[in-house]
């Protein structure tokens, strides 16, 4: 079914592996086709409580794929370029890559090697980031003569604050998982070793022991509320209070810690 992607369903956990690792997982459009549906496919899977998104081999992603970044610089933008950039007829939150912050299920991104370009940015928009001791980061945006692409100006100052964003940004400077950590980009640095085993068993601990209504009611409260007034959000979270006190998981989430047992919930 998949040519460049791996896809597997393992204890509540569904992991999509980028599966370039001889080109460090450069992006295709093959790749985001995939990707895509995977990750749709694993929204749909009520089996399936979160989300790992992962490379295979030594490498995260490389970024864009050379080869197509050379063609373009060969032969120039054409209207095809043109379209998929803008995405017009998206809703809000919808386009290329950010879509990932609207999915009703939480994405950990499982950061095994380089992170570089788009392979930068993809990460930012899942809601966690771990990184392996080896792990490399770089926007390299401006040392390709680009500019800060989908989306990460917008999103990168609100993780680790303008300052910094502006440094990684202009500069295009690399750094290693250590001051990814430092700077607040990623939520852990972890052991070479074992290192996806131990994102998978972070993300199982979420799938199995957190309410999946209130993980979906929650994300959305949390990134609407970057563009919201605190009296809006304050609306928004009364409304949901009420509405939480009357769900089914609401109960079991009583339930369970009365009667002293694991939970059970539905998502209802």
């Amino acid at each position: 079914m998949y040519e460049q992607i791996l896809y597997d369903v393992t204890d509540r956990v569904a992991t999509v592996t980028l599966n370039r690792p001889d080109k460090l997982n450069a992006w295709t459009s093959r790749m985001e086709a995939e990707v895509t549906a995977a990750i749709q496919a694993a929204v749909a899977d009520d089996s399936v409580g979160a989300i790992v998104l992962t490379g295979a081999g030594r490498g995260f992603c490389a970024g864009a794929d050379m080869s197509l970044l050379s063609d373009i610089s060969s032969t120039g933008v054409t209207e095809r370029h043109r379209n998929v950039s803008a995405n017009e007829s998206l809703g809000e939150n919808q386009r290329q890559h950010s879509w990932l912050i609207t999915l009703p299920k939480p994405v950990i991104a499982a950061i095994n090697g380089p992170a570089v370009g788009l392979g930068f940015v993809i990460p930012l928009y899942c809601d966690f980031r771990f990184a392996a001791s080896s792990a490399v980061f770089n926007v390299i945006f401006s040392r390709r003569g680009l500019i800060a692409e989908y989306g990460i100006a917008w999103i990168l100052p609100r993780l680790i604050g303008l300052p910094k964003a502006i440094d990684l940004i202009f500069t295009s400077r690399k750094i290693d998982a250590a001051e990814a950590l430092s700077l607040g980009l990623v939520n852990r640095v972890l052991p070479e070793e074992g290192f996806l085993a131990a994102v998978q068993a972070f993300a199982r601990e979420v799938a199995t022991t957190v309410s999946p209504r209130s993980l979906r009611v929650m994300k959305q409260q949390l990134y609407a509320a970057q563009s919201q007034s605190l009296d809006q959000a304050m609306d928004v979270a009364i409304t949901e209070m009420l509405a939480s006190l009357e769900c089914d998981d609401f109960k079991e989430g009583v339930a369970h810690f009365l009667e002293k047992r694991a939970p059970r919930f539905t998502g209802r």
